[in-house]
């Protein structure tokens, strides 16, 4: 799985410190989630995310969309479809640090 960061212009995700994620339940009892609540993750041109099924990389993906503006399902920033909630509410403790003059437009491809 392969996350863009050059194309969003975003440069960092790490946890929103006004409003931290609980760390007792799902999502953040995955070692991956956990490890970007408490790390942070810093994105290159293109950043590989690697590991097992169930590892939490489609978990932290989502998310990432989700913080940016777009909706778990795919689509555009403009775009407001929502047929199912997300299952996960990870991307609502997430920041973003965007590059000086980063795009706010995006587009999340969903695969899967």
């Amino acid at each position: 799985m392969t996350v863009f960061g050059d194309r969003l212009s975003i440069r960092r995700v790490a946890e929103l410190a006004e409003e931290p994620m609980p760390r007792r339940g799902w999502p953040a009892t995955l070692p991956a989630v956990d490890q970007l609540l408490d790390e942070g993750l810093d994105l290159g041109p293109a950043t590989d995310l690697v590991g097992e099924n169930g590892a939490g990389k489609s978990t932290i993906v989502e998310a990432i969309a989700g913080a940016f503006g777009l909706t778990s399902e795919g689509g555009s920033t403009g775009a407001n479809l929502h047929t199912r909630r997300s299952e996960a509410e990870l991307w609502r403790h997430l920041s973003l640090v965007r590059a000086p003059g980063g795009s706010r437009r995006g587009f999340f491809l969903r695969a899967g």
